[in-house]
């Protein structure tokens, strides 16, 4: 596929079409060059007016999720394995309803991409709500850093206590007597956090597996207002 892709971009023709529903191939020959068709538009949409910087980002991203998004009506973009494999549980027991049923969309990206995706909703009017956390600092990496991209159809929800730094922090200090519980073992010599910090997706996937409904929902991750903000019902 990269040795077609390197063909197509070195030839010296005048104007080739292709038509695909790969994202390496959308994204390795310019998305400023595609023209697109999602869910949120009746007529297609191009991307030539997006940061070059971002065009050339996604031509070199290792996890490629550009036609998820694009293809979705609203999308919830996470960072990390963990937040990815209990935030479905989240939404069921917020929701009484799916993810899938909504329309919703939960792709986990990397922090570091999340304005290059919000480049993206901007163009293309999806609905995308991201979940990240505050890194210690919640003005300085999730207020002032997104404050150009918050709209009717952008926002993004963080911990507001800088202590509660990253999401496992945030699951464990509320639920700490239930992962005390499920990691403690005479051989663990590590405190139950820093365990969970160094084993970030196998302690999620062991709660989902385990206790997946006595969690309680880290209060920026609730879905009972954001399923409002995101357009339900429910």
């Amino acid at each position: 596929m990269k040795k077609l892709i390197n063909r197509i971009s070195a030839s010296s023709v005048d104007q080739i079409f292709i038509a695909t529903h790969s994202s390496l191939v959308s994204t390795r020959l310019d998305l400023r060059k595609s023209i697109l068709l999602n869910s949120n538009s009746r007529y297609p949409v191009t991307l030539k007016d997006i940061p070059e910087d971002t065009a050339k980002f996604f031509m070199k991203a290792p996890n490629n999720n550009i036609l998820e998004f694009i293809l979705s009506k609203k999308v919830i973009l996470v960072e990390g394995d963990a937040e990815f494999i209990l935030l479905e549980a989240f939404y069921k027991k917020c929701s009484q309803s799916t993810p899938d049923v909504d329309d919703v969309h939960i792709l986990s990206v990397g922090g570091t991409s999340f304005k290059r995706y919000l480049d993206l909703a901007e163009k293309l009017g999806i609905k995308t709500a991201v979940i990240r956390d505050n890194d210690g600092d919640y003005n300085k990496h999730c207020l002032q850093r997104y404050r150009d991209y918050l709209s009717s159809d952008i926002e993004v929800f963080y911990d507001s206590d800088n202590k509660n730094e990253t999401f496992e922090i945030c699951l464990y200090n509320i639920n700490k007597k239930l992962c005390d519980q499920i990691f403690s073992s005479p051989k663990r010599t590590l405190p139950i956090l820093d365990y969970m910090l160094k084993n970030k997706a196998d302690s999620a996937f062991k709660l989902l597996d385990e206790r997946a409904d006595e969690i309680n929902i880290p209060v920026y991750s609730q879905f009972k207002t954001k399923l409002l903000w995101l357009g339900q019902t429910s």
